[in-house]
This record gives structure tokens, sequence and C-alpha cells, in this order.
């Protein structure tokens, strides 16, 4: 049997969850960021690092990280918030949106990345890679491309939300490249991607958390074969 939940039946589960359960999008998003930033304390404390750099793409991956700064700031951690969308897009209206609205008022407004050379990711640094989700289809160019060269060739410690940026959720192969992650913090299900190709290698180890999505959606895709330890 096939090991993970494709692009297509992953789209699927959170269109279900939000028309036939009535869950808002939103609560997703706060369900996901918080269990990420449940993950990042337990394994790595608020001690280790001396930064926490989390970077943030455009749409939901990147509302993922806001959420997951929030808490990691509320804890009392050193985080600094990162993106690498221009600062009037960063506040569009939409859920990624709102928790960047949030982050701002708390007095944390993401910072725009401009020169993604002058970015330092040192040992003493955590990075949390929102940058892209499981969405991602073309190959990955820009600024997004320049982000995740640098923490290619730095040495910090990697934490990836849903899927390392820039690796292909159904074929685990980088579009033109992506992050090579410490740990994975995935959403609801293990992605195809992580078991075929070079996935296992860009995801490191893996931990699938629950967002709150009804079980009766989940079962049939885990009963196939979507067999992984993680937190539940």
């Amino acid at each position: 049997m096939e090991k993970g939940v494709t692009r297509a039946e992953m789209v699927e589960i959170d269109r279900r969850a939000t028309v036939e359960f009535a869950m808002p999008s939103l609560l997703l998003m706060e369900n996901a960021g918080l269990r990420a930033s449940d993950i990042i304390r337990a394994e790595f404390g608020k001690t280790r690092f001396a930064d926490i750099v989390i970077l943030c793409g455009k749409g939901n991956n990147g509302g993922d990280g806001f959420v997951a700064a929030r808490h990691l700031l509320n804890a009392g951690a050193p985080v600094r918030v990162l993106s690498c969308v221009s600062e009037p897009r960063i506040f569009e209206p939409g859920d990624a949106g709102t928790n960047a609205t949030i982050l701002a008022r708390m007095g944390h407004s993401p910072c725009v990345i401009d020169d993604p050379d002058s970015l330092e990711f040192t040992e003493g640094t955590l990075v949390v890679d929102a940058i892209f989700g499981t969405g991602l289809r073309g190959e990955v160019r820009g600024l997004e491309r320049q982000v995740i060269e640098r923490i290619e060739r730095s040495s910090a410690t990697v934490v990836s939300i849903d899927i390392p940026s820039g690796l292909d959720a159904d074929l685990g192969v980088p579009l033109g490249v992506a992050v090579t992650a410490d740990v994975t913090v995935t959403l609801a299900l293990p992605k195809r991607g992580f078991f075929v190709g070079d996935g296992a290698i860009y995801a490191g180890r893996i931990e699938v958390v629950d967002i709150g999505i009804p079980r009766s959606l989940l079962e049939p895709l885990r009963r196939r074969g979507s067999e992984i330890t993680g937190r539940s």
C-alpha cells in the first residue's frame, strides 16, 4: 500500500473539514501553529537557542508560521519573524493576514527580507521553515529560492512546518531547491513525498500532529497504509 497522503487528498480533507463540519480555516491554522510551537518547545526548549528565526512565505504555510511565532513569543522565546512577502501583502485579508496583524499588534510585526545574503543562521540559530506548504508545484525562484539556499549553506537547526519548503508533496523531489529539515512537523497526516524520491532526506525526523480535523475524515487514509510514529 502507498504510504502518505497526496496533495489532492489533503486538499479534499481540508475542504470537507471546513464545508461538512463547519470548521473555520482560521481554527485549523491556529491548531497547526500551536502544535508546531509545542513540538519546538518540547524538543529544543526556549533556552538552547540564542535565536529562533521563523521564515514565513505567502499563503497558509506562512500563516502557520505566524501562529507558531505568537505562541513561542508568549512563552518567552527569543523569536524573530521574517517574511518573504512585501509588507502591504503580509496583511492582506485572509487567515495568514489576520495572524500577521495579531503579531504586529503584539509589537512583533514581521520584517520583510530585503537581502537574503545578509541573513545570519549560525549553530545557535533555530530556523522554523514556513515558506512553502504542500501546494507548491512549480520550480522555486526569486527571493524564496535565495532564502532556501541561504538556509542550506548554514549550520542552523531547521524545523519545517508541514513539509520542507520546496519539496514536491507527491514525488519527494526538490522543485529546483528544497530545505533540508532536521525535524518536519507535518499536519494531520504524513505526506506521500516523505516516502518516495529523496523525501526522507529532506524531511528528517517526522512528527505528525493533530490539528483537530475530524477522525472520520482521516481514518480511511490511515488504514490505507499511512503508518508512521508521531504525536497526536
